[in-house]
């Protein structure tokens, strides 16, 4: 009898050690797994991720009843959960967040561009996992036959859960806690914060809060006053307006100085010494490596990112309406809209946008199939797209001007592989003859920009000998993830790795180019941000602002660069945008915005 009541005690204790001890390993290993030196974390923050980890073990506990189920779900759950973060982390330098959700089906749609091969640290965790695993067998306490206490036990643990996810986005217990918040610097808020907790934590930026004061009447009259000062259309013959936002297009020189077997973009650089009819300069962008849709929000609005929520995707979150911008603007003058992408219509919600932003014409990948098209990689060449793009404003340019807005695919992730219809013309110096992954991605990716720089100069030479007025504007949407230019980073004794806070601004900057076949203003060296570009644009057409576009212009003058990283002062002075949206001429900006996208009924 009293080896049984030992044996009893002693599978009591076992149960006991294996219930409490398990989430706490399983929160150790997966957050080892993301973050190598995840230990760093303050101790608040692992106590808190511990509780968490526990607290989600007792609720699974009480819907499965027995242990060893729950244990099991949630070991194996952020098993998985660790393993897409470090590849997602590979892919796009982030982690997974509360809105990337929603983007499920866009993420599924270059799945298949990226090597998932294995790391030797995942293959090391995963054995450690395993081990666990093994582990959990032995946990055998059950609460099977307790449907009340369970029931109770299991909406009691939501409860806490949804209680503790709440408090957690309190300045309170941020500032208690010590909660890492510098958004952009993923890497560091894993680091400080642990996955779990900075999910629960970075929840609070699905919601939009109106801003401080907010009226919508007074908001109304503000850019019905300004709208009637707008002036009027200032040319008898207004140009095609030709955008060209292609991805992941960038200068890295911006990022580090290093040198080249031959210019990657010699037509680009050429328009940035002062081109007659040609505006050039650096558009600060809010993404980098991902989030594509966001620039072209940014552009067409006149919204900034800075004014919502950290990682948001408005086309997915916020266009659920007619929403003022460049295309409805143009309309009213006469303009045929037309969007075209070369990709799958899946991605990002755009067939749903681009409807309510005002384009009447929209293609995506399904159009191309039937034509003859270039293929560079996997992808439809920019120089075919750009050929696609002449035709389509030709065809619609017989019932009046144009506006054609055009998102790129040629330079897309992943460069890790080699091609036998991309040519590795450009080598950084000192990859030379090297088969190293790092040299390939930088090589690989510097040939892209060298084939979009030719396509765009081809289509510039188009335009110089067309009849009709034409303003071509080309951006890129955001640099490509950090460790594509690794090569140059160590090159400036710099590792990507450990950038964090204002050292990674000019990480989000990106060449642009405005140029026309008539005469406009020439200017070079600009620095700008993506929600003020298309007022430029306008401008240099002849075509009178919008009340709202006359306010941010205005603004403009003041902080000329604004996003969802930074805000830069006429003076030249740049800060986090965090430490700069309760001043008052940002709070005016946020209150016009707010109305834009919530507020205005008229589109």
């Amino acid at each position: 009898m009293k080896r049984i009541i030992m044996n009893e005690k002693m599978e009591k204790i076992k149960n006991i050690c294996l219930l409490v001890l398990i989430p706490i390993f399983t929160f150790y290993l997966s957050q080892l797994l993301i973050r190598k030196n995840s230990l760093e974390m303050p101790w608040k923050m692992q106590l808190v991720n511990v509780l968490l980890y526990e607290l989600i073990a007792a609720i699974l506990l009480f819907l499965l009843g027995t242990a060893r189920k729950a244990l099991y779900v949630e070991s194996v759950f952020f098993w998985l959960f660790a393993m897409l973060n470090s590849y997602i982390y590979t892919f796009r330098n982030s982690y997974i967040m509360p809105w990337d959700i929603t983007s499920a089906g866009t993420a599924m749609n270059v799945a298949g561009n990226y090597d998932y091969t294995p790391t030797a640290r995942m293959l090391i965790f995963t054995l450690l996992f395993i081990i666990l695993w093994i582990g959990i067998f032995f946990c055998s306490f059950k609460l099977e036959g307790k449907k009340k206490l369970r029931i109770s036990g299991f909406f009691i643990g939501l409860i806490v859960l949804i209680a503790a996810a709440w408090s957690l986005q309190q300045k309170a217990v941020v500032n208690g806690l010590g909660i890492y918040t510098i958004q952009f610097d993923s890497k560091g808020m894993i680091k400080k914060n642990g996955v779990l907790a900075n999910f629960l934590y970075e929840m609070k930026y699905l919601n939009m809060e109106k801003p401080e004061g907010y009226d919508c009447a007074e908001e109304k009259k503000l850019l019905e006053e300004a709208s009637a000062s707008s002036g009027e259309v200032s040319s008898n013959s207004l140009p095609d307006i030709i955008v060209i936002m292609d991805e992941a297009f960038s200068d890295p020189a911006v990022d580090g100085k290093f040198s080249t077997n031959i210019d990657y973009m010699p037509f680009i650089h050429s328009l940035q010494k002062g081109a007659e009819n040609t505006i050039t300069g650096y558009m600060n962008v809010s993404v980098i490596g991902g989030n594509t849709p966001n620039t072209e929000f940014e552009f067409l609005t006149g919204n900034t990112m800075g004014f919502l929520p950290k990682g948001s995707i408005p086309y997915q979150q916020y266009v659920r309406r007619d929403m003022d911008a460049l295309p409805w603007d143009l309309k009213k003058l006469g303009y045929q809209t037309i969007a075209m992408h070369p990709y799958k219509s899946s991605g990002w919600n755009r067939p749903a946008a681009y409807p309510k932003l005002g384009f009447d014409t929209i293609y995506f990948l399904e159009h191309f199939e039937d034509l003859n098209v270039e293929n560079v990689r996997k992808y439809i060449s920019d120089e075919s797209f750009m050929d696609e793009i002449i035709n389509q404003v030709n065809t619609l340019g017989k019932d009046g001007p144009v506006f054609s807005f055009n998102v790129t695919m040629q330079n897309h992730s992943s460069y890790d592989e080699r091609y036998d219809n991309l040519p590795l013309d450009v080598t950084v110096d000192g990859t030379e003859g090297q088969d190293d992954i790092a040299s390939t991605r930088v090589n690989t990716y510097l040939s892209l920009v060298k084939k979009t720089d030719e396509a765009f100069e081809k289509l510039i030479e188009y335009y110089k000998n067309s009849d009709r007025h034409a303003i071509v504007v080309f951006f890129g949407d955001h640099q490509p993830e950090s460790q594509v230019l690794d090569v140059i980073w160590r090159q400036n004794g710099i590792y990507w790795e450990d950038i964090s806070g204002k050292d990674r601004f000019n990480s989000y900057k990106v060449p642009f180019v405005i140029w026309a076949n008539f005469d406009i203003n020439e200017e070079s060296g600009v620095e700008t941000s993506a929600n003020y570009l298309g007022n430029r644009v306008l401008e240099e057409a002849g075509i009178p602002l919008s009340g709202y576009r006359t306010l941010t212009k205005e603004f403009e003058k003041d902080y000329p660069v604004v996003s969802a990283i930074q805000g830069t002062d006429s003076e030249g002075n740049t800060s986090e945008i965090d430490d700069l949206l309760n001043g008052k001429e940002f709070i005016e900006y946020q209150k016009a915005q707010y109305y834009e996208m919530f507020d205005d009924k008229e589109h």
